[in-house]
């Protein structure tokens, strides 16, 4: 499991190596379209707000998800984030709709800003999430999942 400690002196913070950065996110945009289903969030009147969605991965960066409920609710420039499981894996990604297209069913795009992937572990009785893989674009401000 990774930890940031975060040094008392600035000059001592390393700063994150993009090619490592990018790998990740291969390596989770792989396994994105290998579940290709989800759940997209968003908050809607202070409310939370769900939709099933099918996913896939457009360029490396954006993520498109097929709606096929709820189709009449606009969804451009809203902040959402897609949770998806398969068996042990648990997929988090976060990020802001940049396109919207309505043909048979609507159609989002969202640039990724921050990918996890945690993996559920168990010892005994106890059960906890370990990070896997965490992407973040770079520039990027660090948010509270919600």
């Amino acid at each position: 499991m990774s930890v940031l400690h975060i040094p008392k002196d600035p000059s001592l913070v390393k700063f994150i190596n993009p090619i490592n950065m990018t790998k990740k996110l291969h390596l989770i945009s792989q396994k994105i379209q290998a579940i290709r289903y989800g759940l997209l969030r968003f908050q809607e009147d202070g409310n939370q707000q769900t939709m099933q969605v099918s996913t896939s991965m457009d360029d490396g960066v954006h993520l498109s998800c097929i709606i096929r409920e709820g189709e009449e609710m606009p969804l451009l420039n809203r902040r959402v984030s897609l949770i998806q499981k398969h068996k042990d894996d648990y997929l988090y990604i976060s990020g802001e709709i940049d396109d919207e297209v309505k043909l048979n069913c609507k159609i989002v795009s969202f640039r990724i800003a921050k990918a996890c992937w945690f993996t559920r572990k168990r010892r005994g009785n106890t059960v906890w999430l370990q990070e896997k893989y965490i992407y973040q674009q770079p520039g990027a401000a660090i948010d509270i999942a919600s």
